[in-house]
């Protein structure tokens, strides 16, 4: 079995990776996705493009891309199974995880639920509702523990 599991690194999306090789037994194959939601920069200056000078651009997409690279080895170390792939993707988050889905042919995708509001989630929206209204395959949608 293939599984997609997203992460942004926090410890809702580390929580379902740990959980889902327990909850997915038949699980064989990972793929870990980090999805950057914009390139670093790129929309800073408004009408008049970015405020950053290509250096800088540059400079700051480095970080953010190791900062999604270290994100996928934290879930990584997180998981038992016998192959993870690992990968960085750039675009919108829900659309994206669906996308990637698609074109990996996977079984399940695994995402975490951060637990927000109703109301947080109307105004800044929910990419595990966005994945299982969209996904091309079964989501399983791992909620974090309540906080004691």
């Amino acid at each position: 079995m293939h599984v997609l599991i997203a992460t942004d690194g926090s410890p809702a999306s580390i929580e379902a990776a740990r959980r889902a090789p327990t909850l997915l037994a038949g699980a064989d194959h990972v793929t870990l996705c980090s999805v950057l939601s914009e390139v670093p920069g790129d929309d800073a200056g408004g009408f008049e493009g970015s405020v950053y000078s290509p250096g800088e651009q540059e400079q700051l997409w480095k970080q953010e891309m190791a900062e999604a690279g270290a994100e996928l080895e934290r879930t990584a170390a997180e998981l038992g199974a016998a192959r993870v792939d690992k990968r960085i993707a750039v675009g919108d988050v829900g659309g994206t995880i669906c996308r990637l889905a698609a074109e990996l042919g996977v079984d399940v995708i695994v995402v975490g639920s951060h637990g927000r509001s109703a109301i947080s989630r109307v105004l800044l929206g929910s990419v595990s509702t966005q994945v299982v209204h969209h996904a091309p395959c079964p989501v399983l949608v791992v909620r974090s523990a309540p906080k004691e």
